[in-house]
């Protein structure tokens, strides 16, 4: 009986605290919106989904621009930056791949691209970026793979 007694004043406590504290959520204020038809909105490009399915058409970029930082607050390693398609509609990401044993590792990420049925060719700057939760301390180099052509290596800085 005493057991008993104890686990209801235990689940009778719970229940009373689990509401201090809590503030009730305020609605989000009503701040001033810009005029539409006098401030149009920028374009927003709409990222194209890998299909895993297709070719990989990564050797069509050039001019491939990354670089890797590490974000101390959310430990996740950050690469991002740009590369020239020749034609718009190109799908592109990068995916993390292995992360070699050495000390400190090697990150191996992969650039995926596929290519746009055929058509006019211009040539289309596209985004590239990854986030890679639950970064190491340290690398010794980011390596971005793609069939048929050299490696980019970065340096984390």
């Amino acid at each position: 009986m005493n057991k008993a007694m104890m686990t209801a004043a235990v689940i009778a406590l719970a229940v009373g605290l689990a509401g201090c504290g809590k503030k009730d959520a305020q609605p989000p204020a009503d701040t001033a919106t810009a005029d539409t038809a006098t401030t149009p909105a920028a374009p927003v490009a709409a990222a194209i989904p890998i299909d895993p399915a297709k070719p990989n058409a990564c050797n069509k970029l050039t001019d491939v621009k990354l670089a890797a930082t590490i974000d101390a607050a959310t430990k996740t390693l950050k690469i991002s930056g740009t590369a020239k398609a020749p034609q718009a509609g190109y799908a592109t990401a990068l995916q993390a791949g292995p992360l070699d044993k050495m000390n400190p590792p090697t990150q191996i990420v992969l650039l995926r691209a596929n290519a746009p049925e055929p058509g006019a060719e211009v040539v289309t700057d596209v985004a590239l970026s990854v986030d890679i939760a639950n970064a190491q301390p340290a690398y010794k180099s980011i390596r971005v793979v793609c069939p048929g052509v050299p490696d980019v290596e970065l340096t984390v800085g």
